[in-house]
């Protein structure tokens, strides 16, 4: 403050001692007091010093040494002044005065404590010739005390004002910040509101380079995308209207694109952008600022502001940019998100709708979400079936399902804890059909189940060729079985004796025929039995049984072939077991089929386990085995006719496929069910129900 003070006052100090040297001058040349050259030559010399400081000395910065000797140069004119115009009776003593109080303006206190203490002295001057008294020296002592009082005090008031002015000046540099703080949150916030409102890229890359024009008050800014791992100009702002965005790159020979593409942020300056192809004489140096905008860890563009180079780059600027281009790197990648998410759903419709499988989606509560034209044509339903749960759905067409064992409500939770469940339905919509079902569990991105999906593959077709091969094998079944007859009646009588006597080697021929003819026999016999079964021409004949004697005979009757083997059969059925109303014959013909094909496929050292449990109306029959397994593509056909699963650790097993095709007809002839679980290289295990006896 004091400085400036000075400044001001420059032109009303030249004046003030321009006057006072012409005023003591005149005196003295009408005082006849020219008889001291040498203080006039002072006098001239020392106002000469004092105008040319003053007029030269920059006020503004601080040089203490040379305002030192500018008070100085004062002190000597002033003390010269005095002497000429009347020495110790001089009335313009009071100009000694002045010098503390100008030190004060421009030192602090020590400074001007130093020049009140050079006053005090100057002021003893004009007694260089004169003995003074004790009053006079008393009045001296009291003058030197009051330099030094005047001094302390006007710097107090210069160090007041100073301090009120730092004061002032800070707090009008921290309001000015706070508005420019509130103005960029303010643009922020509402740019903020912008990008969430709007999914749309281009409407957030323009955006984005009209508000950081703006709140950097610059001549342009540009966004650049990249792409394919080039950077493209997206939007731009204060280019010439004549350029091609499509053809602007970065200047790869630039240090700041080098250091912007390290990631850093940059401010350049007398930057030339004839890459953006500024006209020919527009091309000046410019301002520059430039920071990356990161995504996920990643960078996913660049933001770029240029200004004519009158102004400054201020770090501020880059700050400004920083916080915009985090909120514009953030809205960017959503976008980009929802338009792939928009693409990716545009596939799985075209996907959905040109499949000729039927296809559902359901959420994690069973709710049906999607669902392709040829599953909703299956289900005889329409597009508001989507916002149904699956089983409403599902329970109008629903004729039969054959699940694993599963109802379709006990398929659903299953499928929906993680499961996956292959079977059979029958549905009824527009017409009778059979379908393949296939219930997979829909995982979410930790793992866990957020849904299901069904497939249901049309197999109405197979269906009927597979009876017309039903038919076609049961007609030639039949038709076999009488030349079969002769075959081996006729053996038997060769084998005999009845045809003559025969050698070694014809009776080991015949006796090959005979087992091969049994075989063929065998196989024609359960052919024919299951084309009984399914036919539903055999009754069962049913009676209270005793399933643990049941399974107490099928376990000793297949335990030599185990042992064969080195297979152990172990029973565990309980003596409190309820009785089940079946078949004797036909249970135990499950059982053998079934720990029959166990024994077949365990390895030598292997475990057989059979149990029965009890549970409401029916009898459960668990057999469990800790063989290779079934693999899961063979898994939902183990239950077909000459089905044979194969695992590449077990060789080729003899039969027929038939003995579960049988089971299963067993089974359901007796209104239970049957099927299996298996994990690969540990084992598997089928179960089947029985009604409980009364």
């Amino acid at each position: 403050m004091g400085r400036m003070l000075l400044v001001t006052a420059r032109p009303g100090i030249q004046v003030f001692w321009t006057v006072v040297v012409a005023a003591t001058l005149l005196y003295t040349l009408t005082t006849g007091e020219a008889e001291s050259p040498w203080a006039v030559a002072l006098t001239a010399v020392s106002y000469a010093a004092v105008m040319t400081g003053n007029h030269f000395f920059p006020y503004r910065k601080y040089r203490p040494f040379a305002f030192f000797l500018l008070m100085c140069s004062c002190l000597v004119l002033i003390a010269s002044i005095v002497y000429l115009t009347g020495n110790r009776e001089s009335i313009l003593s009071f100009l000694f005065f002045v010098v503390p109080i100008f030190a004060a303006s421009y030192f602090s206190y020590p400074g001007t404590v130093l020049v009140a203490v050079l006053t005090a002295l100057a002021r003893y001057v004009p007694f260089v010739t004169y003995e003074p008294g004790g009053m006079v020296q008393f009045s001296l002592a009291l003058s030197a005390f009051s330099y030094l009082v005047v001094g302390v005090l006007a710097c107090y008031v210069f160090e007041g004002q100073r301090m009120y002015a730092r004061e002032s000046a800070e707090y009008r540099h921290l309001l000015q910040l706070a508005l420019d703080k509130e103005r960029d949150v303010s643009l922020i916030y509402n740019l903020s509101r912008k990008f969430s409102y709007t999914l749309d890229l281009d409407n957030v890359l323009k955006t984005t380079a009209a508000l950081a024009r703006r709140m950097l008050s610059a001549d342009g800014s540009l966004v650049f995308l990249v792409e394919d791992g080039a950077p493209r100009l997206k939007a731009a702002l204060g280019m010439p209207q004549s350029s091609d965005l499509s053809q602007v790159a970065l200047p790869a020979d630039e240090n700041w694109v080098t250091r912007l593409e390290g990631g850093e942020s940059v401010t350049a300056e007398g930057v030339s952008l004839s890459w953006l192809g500024m006209p020919a004489g527009a091309d000046r140096g410019y301002d520059l600022w430039a920071v990356p905008l990161f995504a996920g860890g990643e960078t996913v563009g660049y933001l770029v502001c240029y200004a004519g180079s009158s102004r400054e780059a201020a770090e501020a600027h880059l700050e400004v940019l920083t916080t915009l281009a985090s909120q514009a790197a953030a809205a960017v990648e959503k976008a980009r998100l929802y338009s792939n998410t928009l693409d990716e759903k545009r596939k799985v419709e075209t996907i959905l709708f040109a499949l000729r499988d039927g296809l559902l989606v359901t959420d994690s509560s069973g709710v049906l979400v999607q669902a392709n034209p040829v599953a909703l044509q299956m289900l005889g339903a329409d597009s508001e079936a989507l916002g149904r749960e699956l089983l409403d759905v599902l329970g109008g067409p629903l004729l039969a399902s054959d699940l694993g064992g599963y109802g379709p409500a006990e398929a659903v939770a299953a499928v929906l804890e993680g499961h996956t469940i292959f079977g059979e339905m029958e549905l009824a919509a527009d017409s009778r059909v059979h379908v393949q079902a296939q219930f997979i569990p829909l995982e979410g991105q930790m793992g866990e189940v957020s849904g299901l999906v069904l497939f249901l593959h049309d197999i109405t077709e197979l269906k009927r060729v597979d009876e017309m091969k039903s038919n076609f094998v049961s007609n030639v079944s039949h038709e076999l079985r009488t030349p079969l007859t002769s075959i081996s009646g006729f053996v038997r009588l060769m084998l005999a004796g009845r045809a003559g006597q025969l050698n070694a080697q014809q009776k080991q021929y015949l006796e090959v025929v005979s087992e091969q003819a049994a075989n063929l026999t065998g196989m024609i016999e359960s052919l024919l039995d299951l084309s009984r079964l399914q036919a539903r021409s055999v009754k069962a004949e049913m009676q209270e049984v005793d399933i643990a004697g049941v399974v107490e005979t099928a376990a000793r009757d297949l335990r030599g072939p185990a042992s064969e083997k080195d297979v152990e059969i172990r029973t565990r059925v309980p003596a409190s077991l309820p009785k089940a109303q079946a078949d004797p014959g036909r249970v135990l013909q499950v059982l053998v089929n079934v720990i029959g094909n166990a024994v077949k496929f365990s390895e030598p050292g292997g475990l057989i386990e059979v149990s029965a449990s009890h549970s409401g109306p029916l009898l459960q029959v668990k057999v469990s085995d800790n063989g290779p397994g079934i693999p899961p593509s063979a898994l939902p056909h183990i239950f077909d006719r000459f089905f044979q699963a194969r695992t590449g650790e077990v060789p080729e097993q003899g039969g027929f496929g038939l003995g579960l095709a049988i089971s299963r007809e067993i089974v359901e002839m007796h209104g239970g069910k049957i099927w299996a679980e298996s994990d690969v290289g540990r084992g598997s295990t089928f179960y089947f129900t029985l009604p409980v006896h009364g």
